[in-house]
Formats: C-alpha cells, structure tokens, sequence
C-alpha cells in the first residue's frame, strides 16, 4: 500500500537553463542542494545538440562532448509533493527545442510530475540596492489564480524566449500546469551571478509548491555580492564626475596592456592556474559536502569564484549519485 502511495503521489519538477545573472542555475543548484536530492537516470539527448566549442587544456585539444542535462529527485518523507529538478548546461539550437522538451516531459511523466516550473531572468534598469521583482506567467486559469494571490506581477504580454517557453508550452499540451517565474536583475550584472533574484524567484516558487526552503546560505551570498556591486557603482559614479583639475605633467604614461588583440577568436582562460591553498580548501569542502549535502552549495560558490567548475562538475555531481 505505501508503494503505491508512493507511485500515485505528485512531483513537482522544475527546470532550469543557464541564462542572464545565472538567475535560474543558481536557484537550480541551490534548490538541489538544500532539499539532499539524489541524481535520477540520464534523459539520452546528446543527438539534439551541436559542439560548438572545444576545451584546451595544457595545449591538447579535449574530447567534444555534446552538452548535458542532469535530473534531480527529493523524494518528500512527509505528505507533500515530491520535488524534481532539471539542470541543463545548454539550449540545444532551436530547430531541436519541441524534441527536447518531449524527451524531458517523458521523464517528468513517469516520475509523476504534475506541475512544471522554469526560472529565468528579467533585465530592466533596477538599481542593484533595490529589491528584486519577480514577474510570473502561467500555463492556465489556476496558476494564473495562485501568482495573483501572491501579489506577483503578471507579464500580461511579450516573448519567453528559448526552452524557458516552450517546454511550459509542451508541458501544458500534456495535461500538466506550468509556471514561468522571471527574477528582475539590473543591467549591471547581466554577466555575472546575480543571487538577490535567484533568492527571490525561490521564495516564490517555496510559497507556491508548499514546500519549505532555507535560503541563509543564499542571503549571504546575496549580501556579498551586493557589497560587491554597491562597491562598483559607486567607483562609476566617481569616474563620471568631471575632474576639477588635470596637471598636464601628471598625464598617465603607463604602457597599453599586452595582449589586447580583439579579433582573436580564440576564449582564452581567465586564469592560468589555481593555488595549492585553492585546492586544498576545494577538497575540504568536497569533504565537508559528502557528510553535509547543506554544504555543498558552499562548495559550488568557490568553484564559481575560482573559474573553475567545469574542472570540477562531474566531481560535484557525483556528491548526488546513489551509492552503489
């Protein structure tokens, strides 16, 4: 009886891309790791992606791996809803979104998964030290209903671009109930982590599926990273400000950095190493994290912040591998 409880009990999935602020990935992480999910089968959809780049590692030319996506599942101990997450580590081109999203829904299907949710980002002119909105859009009348009971703002028109859309889309043909939560980042920090939306599209989706999420671990994140971008401002803002005074005999006579080539077409690394220290430190936290899972969100912030998790990944996923 309790297996069969189990078989009939929903799942709640939710599916991630990377994209602007590293809104969703970030959420997708975080919520993979305070939650202790364990990794799920693979979806095989490696034939509906191109290589598009490949790695240089000490001069040699690495093996061209299609990109990936990885599936997550925290089986509630309790009464509610099981929860699933999808990381993908890349859009497959266009042409193959609508299979995809058919390989992916099939997975969610036999899972149980009623509800569906994508995050994303929203870009708008926000400054960095206001809070960060979260716009929602839903696949039928009753989501519609529960974004509006939350007081979340509705984007009654426009595009979602890419599979952020259109799996919603395809989920919805297939009976279940999507929702679209879009987390508000300032042009400033388009480019790099922004976790002030990543928390706040959390704590939407928490109060909408019913489950409880401890996002401390995130708040700090956030707060370091506003510091960071208060900080950048406001050497902006003082760049800005006419000078009242300029010596002509103080003119800089620094030489032009080497290097500067813009036509390369060549990404370089933007490092050329990690420390002795860094590695030490990365292989406590992998320690810390095999005990702790709460930890490991910890250890996937330094790895962002060295440059290094692609180094890594396979590493970090494992720590959400069944044993044996």
């Amino acid at each position: 009886m309790a297996d069969t409880t189990r078989q009939n009990r929903a799942t709640t999935l939710v599916a991630v891309w990377p994209g602007m602020g590293q809104v969703a990935s970030t959420a997708g992480y975080y919520l993979m790791s305070r939650l202790g999910m364990e990794e799920a089968p693979p979806i095989a959809a490696a034939d509906l992606f191109d290589v598009e780049h490949v790695e240089i590692r000490d001069g040699l030319v690495r093996k061209a791996d299609a990109p990936q996506g990885r599936l997550f599942l925290r089986k509630n101990p309790g009464e509610g809803a099981d929860v699933a997450v999808f990381i993908g580590e890349s859009q497959p081109p266009s042409g193959s979104n609508v299979a995809f999203c058919k390989r992916l829904l099939d997975a969610a299907e036999a899972l149980g998964v009623r509800d569906v949710y994508t995050f994303a980002a929203m870009v708008s002119e926000m400054l960095p030290s206001s809070p960060s909105r979260v716009v929602g859009v839903a696949t039928d009348e009753s989501g519609l209903a529960d974004l509006k009971r939350r007081d979340i703002t509705i984007l009654d028109t426009g595009r979602i671009t890419g599979l952020n859309g259109v799996f919603l889309a395809e989920a919805a043909g297939r009976g279940m109930r999507g929702i679209g939560l879009l987390g508000e980042v300032p042009a400033l920090a388009a480019q790099i982590p922004y976790p002030k939306a990543s928390r706040t599209v959390l704590e939407t989706f928490a109060a909408l599926a019913g489950i409880e999420v401890d996002l401390e671990a995130l708040v700090r994140y956030e707060r370091r990273i506003d510091r960071q971008l208060t900080g950048l401002v406001t050497q902006i803002q003082q760049a800005m400000q006419p000078k009242v005074m300029e010596d002509p005999e103080e003119e800089d006579l620094t030489p032009d950095e080497p290097g500067g080539d813009a036509g390369a077409e060549v990404e370089g690394e933007s490092r050329a190493g990690i420390s002795d220290t860094d590695r030490a430190r990365i292989d406590d936290l992998f320690g810390q994290a095999r005990t702790d899972p709460s930890k490991s969100f910890e250890l996937k912030q330094e790895l962002d912040r060295l440059g290094v998790f692609k180094d890594y990944e396979d590493r970090f996923l494992d720590l959400f591998r069944k044993a044996g």
